[in-house]
């Protein structure tokens, strides 16, 4: 049965899947081959009943006339079941209680994120925001975690635009560093760590690689990865379940042209979208963003061995990089 482990020198939870155990493609990487999508409109009586979908009124739930659709992740080791913590001597572990749900964001298998309409993303991004809000409800989740992957290299299971939510009942590590330096940086200042960031960052434009209205696209100071960059709500909100439907469309916007501009840099990439947030509104000290990484390189030895990133592409020559690439998508769009 999976359980989760809390490793006694720190402050991770790790899922314990021996169910799955290794097989011969964990040690080298596969093709996916050329299957079929098994989320395309017609096959819905195969999969399980769905959770919530964005569908014309006049369509009944799990016909084909569906534009995105949420149903249960398979295979998920996480169900919704009792357990508490439990202590074997200096040992903590738990039953990996919680709830995992698959997010199919468009009918169409070969869709990007770059090619859909500003309204569709909108609307998915809206499932998205609607399903954290629906599953922090429970008193037994710590944390929403709410990831879009593409590419195999990237860890993608599916050949189909998706995303997965999971209700979790432990903490998510690296949001949970983030709000530790953010709330002692509010407890000595008074103020959000990030508003200031993102304050400073638009008074230098060094880093930023496209803005509108509501949001921010930046290159972290210290990105970790290649390209790494975050979209930052310009307001201070701590969580993205409480992110207003007019401010949708201008997420939408940024994210398409932040996309775009990855594609035709890097030739399409494999990507790992990562959204940081708290499951309530109402931290003064917190402030959530979307995290853009394009898998580039790998962790090697000296990564592991010291716990520090190495990047060869500093944020600042990503962002100039970005920038003509946004210029050439917007003259050939």
């Amino acid at each position: 049965m999976p359980v989760l482990r809390k490793d006694p020198f720190g402050p991770a939870w790790v899922l314990m899947l021996p169910e799955r155990g290794l097989v011969r493609s964990d040690f080298g990487s596969v093709d996916g081959g050329d299957a079929p999508s098994p989320y395309v409109p017609g096959l819905e009586a195969a999969l399980p009943p769905e959770i919530q979908a964005l569908r014309p009124s006049a369509s009944s739930a799990n016909d084909p006339e569906w534009r995105a659709r949420v149903l249960p992740a398979p295979g998920s080791p996480y169900e919704a079941r009792p357990s508490d913590e439990r202590l074997d001597g200096p040992f903590r572990w738990r039953l990996a209680t919680g709830r995992e749900e698959l997010v199919i964001e468009h009918p169409d298998p070969a869709m990007t994120l770059g090619a859909m309409s500003v309204a569709h993303l909108s609307d998915v991004l809206g499932l998205y925001r609607d399903r954290l809000a629906f599953l922090a409800r429970d008193p037994d989740v710590r944390h929403v975690q709410i990831t879009r992957t593409t590419g195999r290299a990237a860890g993608a299971l599916i050949d189909h635009p998706h995303g997965r939510v999971l209700a979790a009942p432990v903490p998510n590590r690296w949001v949970e560093e983030e709000a530790t330096a953010a709330s002692a940086h509010h407890a000595a200042t008074g103020r959000c760590l990030f508003c200031e960031v993102l304050e400073h960052e638009l008074e230098q434009r060094e880093r930023v690689v496209t803005s509108n209205g509501g949001f921010v696209a930046v290159a972290p100071y210290a990105a970790k990865t290649p390209f790494e960059t975050w979209i930052v709500p310009r307001r201070h909100q701590s969580a993205f379940a409480s992110l207003a439907g007019n401010d949708l469309p201008l997420l939408a916007a940024l994210l398409q042209a932040l996309t775009r501009a990855l594609h035709m840099a890097l030739d399409a990439p494999p990507t790992n979208m990562i959204l940081h947030t708290r499951p309530h509104a109402g931290d003064p000290a917190y402030h959530w963003h979307l995290e853009v990484l394009p898998r580039l390189t790998r962790q090697a030895g000296l990564d592991w061995a010291s716990g520090a990133y190495v990047n060869p592409t500093p944020p600042e020559d990503a962002t100039r990089f970005l920038r003509q690439a946004l210029a050439v998508a917007e003259v050939t769009s």
